[in-house]
């Protein structure tokens, strides 16, 4: 393979993975379908909140958006959901006074935050971020980490060219080979970097006139 060759091959693979991580394709692929799996969801909230009804309704909504949301081929049994459940709650659940398991019972327990309503929110989204995680390492190991060592030179070189200004000045001072282990490492401090300019930009454009 000749450089040039080797220079388009690298820079198909970097447009490839971008393409497939750029925001607007992940809110089709992963937010939309577990955001509409979760609103279609159903419990009844007026059913006081024991601990018997709070792990059954966090259980089906993991089965349910698991299922519906992600496209999971294989069904999850009762024991799997329900450890699945305390899982997310004890990893991802964050109340004001505590986080975990037991202070997401609680808030359940609560009517002024709307029940669990609120918890099943926050179960929503910690999936949905997993979710996102999971499909961008995906991405960037099949079409990636497979890579020879001079394509994977290459993709660091047109990383750091090309999105020098987002980068750490230490991570600006490496070399293409010093990076080259580090390519999904390097492509998900650029997404996020990325996405938090976005965001501060989204929230300057919207700022109300006063």
């Amino acid at each position: 393979m000749t450089n040039s060759e080797g220079r388009r091959k690298a820079a198909a693979i970097v447009e490839e993975v971008f393409e497939k991580t750029v925001e607007e394709y992940l809110q089709l692929r992963i937010d939309q379908p577990i955001e509409k799996a979760a609103a279609s969801f159903e419990f009844d909230a007026a059913a006081p909140v024991t601990h018997q009804t709070f792990t059954q309704v966090t259980r089906d909504f993991v089965r349910h958006v698991y299922e519906q949301g992600l496209g999971c081929w294989q069904e999850m049994s009762a024991m799997e959901a329900c450890a699945e459940a305390v899982a997310i709650l004890e990893e991802g659940y964050e109340a004001l006074h505590g986080r975990g398991y037991y202070a997401a019972f609680l808030d359940a327990s609560n009517p002024e935050l709307n029940g669990l309503e609120y918890v099943l929110a926050q179960m929503a989204n910690y999936i949905n971020v997993k979710a996102r995680t999971r499909y961008i390492r995906w991405v960037c190991t099949s079409r990636i980490e497979l890579s020879d060592w001079p394509t994977r030179c290459l993709i660091a070189e047109i990383l750091l060219k090309r999105w020098k200004s987002c980068l750490l000045p230490n991570v600006r001072a490496c070399s293409p080979a010093q990076l080259a282990h580090h390519l999904s490492e390097l492509i998900n401090l650029v997404l996020s970097t990325n996405r938090t300019v976005n965001k501060m930009l989204g929230a300057y454009i919207n700022l109300p006139d006063f």
